[in-house]
């Protein structure tokens, strides 16, 4: 009988990203940067600072995996100026659209949010300035909906289908 559970999934996407960001770093960067631009250079740095994060967290308990902003994670923003709040997801590229509050963790302010912790309030610069958040609540995306659970479980290729060099990573 399998009792597989959404944290279940949670492990194996980790352990994909860590494929992809890992062991085919290159090949990503590649796909989003060239290889002359410097924020290739700020983007690997951080690319090995989440990669050793995810290791760390699955070797330890289910609970951790919802104490920091990962790949996959929908997470609750309150604007400590403004008094409201938003939700987010944190995709890869290909998986973004702002509009159903799908961000990347290329554009500028999935990079900020990255490895944020629950409770943690950071200062993270937008077009139209700096704002205070608070990172309210931590979620897995997979918990949410049962369509993605389905997505992760056909084993796309993320990196099929990209382009040496592409900009479209934006916010």
């Amino acid at each position: 009988m399998n009792r597989r559970t959404p944290l279940d999934n949670c492990r194996e996407m980790l352990v994909s990203q860590l494929l992809i960001l890992g062991e085919e770093k290159r090949t990503f960067l590649d796909a989003y940067f060239d290889v002359r631009n410097p924020e290739r250079v700020q983007l690997d740095k951080q690319l090995t600072a989440y990669t050793d994060r995810v290791e760390q967290l699955l070797a330890g308990p289910d609970e951790l995996l919802s104490s920091v902003v990962l790949i996959g994670s929908q997470i609750e923003l309150e604007y400590a100026d403004f008094h409201t709040s938003d939700k987010l997801t944190i995709v890869m590229p290909e998986e973004a659209d702002p509009d159903e509050g799908l961000i990347s963790f290329l554009s500028p302010v999935g990079r900020q949010l990255l490895l944020g912790e629950k409770g943690e309030l950071r200062a993270i610069s937008t077009p139209s300035g700096s704002m205070r958040i608070r990172i309210a609540d931590i979620q897995w995306a997979f918990e949410q909906s049962s369509e993605l659970v389905q997505a992760d479980e056909a084993k796309q290729n993320p990196l099929e289908g990209l382009t040496q060099g592409g900009t479209n990573h934006a916010l």
